[in-house]
């Protein structure tokens, strides 16, 4: 979602729920926090706007890290953190290989970040490189996410991301949100019309300071669930570990 050379560098998170009233922020938080100021713009923001919904995807090692392991000990302090914010809701990265990595390697990975100490435990999952045509996996995945036992949560929360429109796909039934876009801005804006409310994600990159405003707008008129934007180069930087400079701009947006 890039307009043009200057332009790209605004990465952006569009998430689409059964049209919500408000629209919340989804953050792919990716930077190991070896200091608190890793992640204080997150916290920074979540403090300013406490009736805002945050969607915190942890992603520790593309996944919990070893089977039955505790996330090290920065982690565990400053997810601590995370969690005294009532508006914050905290999902673990676990990588699908668009359906074909080894269910017994995904239904692991739910399970060990399910036995993460209830202080900084998470509260479901968000399933990457997510594809239509593997719905036994998946719904396998959905009810393993949906009946294990979460901190503070009766029923897990489930995110698939196939970074794409997958159309009126049966996972909407399996899913809290799907990612339904995850490109540069120029591309989004080519997508007519926009993917309408649904459990849809979707992700762009590009957004001038100048534009960034209008696109927040017009994603919240259309009943998005969840964005995030960043004007971060997403060929030159991490923009998935890395807050860009209109984080706090961004967010005053969503408001």
């Amino acid at each position: 979602m890039f307009l043009l050379a200057a332009l790209c560098a605004l990465f952006a998170l569009l998430v689409v729920v059964p049209v919500h009233a408000t629209t919340g922020v989804i953050v792919p938080l990716y930077q190991f926090p070896s200091t608190s100021a890793n992640w204080a713009p997150l916290e920074t923001a979540m403090s300013t706007f406490p009736s805002m919904q945050f969607y915190i995807i942890i992603n520790p090692d593309s996944g919990p890290g070893d089977a039955g392991s505790q996330p090290d000990p920065a982690y565990q302090t400053n997810i601590q953190t995370l969690r005294t914010h009532s508006n914050a809701l905290l999902v673990g990265y676990v990588a699908t290989g668009f359906g074909t990595r080894a269910s017994a390697d995904v239904l692991q990975d739910i399970e060990t970040y399910a036995g993460w100490g209830a202080a900084y435990g998470m509260e479901g999952i968000f399933f990457d490189e997510t594809m239509t045509g593997f719905d036994t996996e998946y719904t396998s995945y959905s009810h393993a996410v949906r009946t294990t036992a979460w901190p503070g949560r009766t029923t897990g929360y489930v995110i698939m991301n196939p970074g794409d429109d997958i159309g009126n796909s049966d996972y909407y039934s399996l899913a809290d949100q799907i990612v339904t876009f995850e490109d540069t801005l120029a591309n989004f804006q080519k997508e007519s019309p926009l993917p309408t409310p649904a459990p849809r994600p979707t992700v762009c990159s590009g957004v001038s300071n100048q534009t960034l405003s209008s696109v927040v707008a017009s994603l919240k008129s259309s009943g998005f669930a969840s964005t995030y934007i960043t004007n971060l180069n997403i060929s030159q930087t991490d923009v998935y570990a890395n807050f860009g400079s209109d984080f706090t701009q961004f967010v005053a947006d969503v408001a």
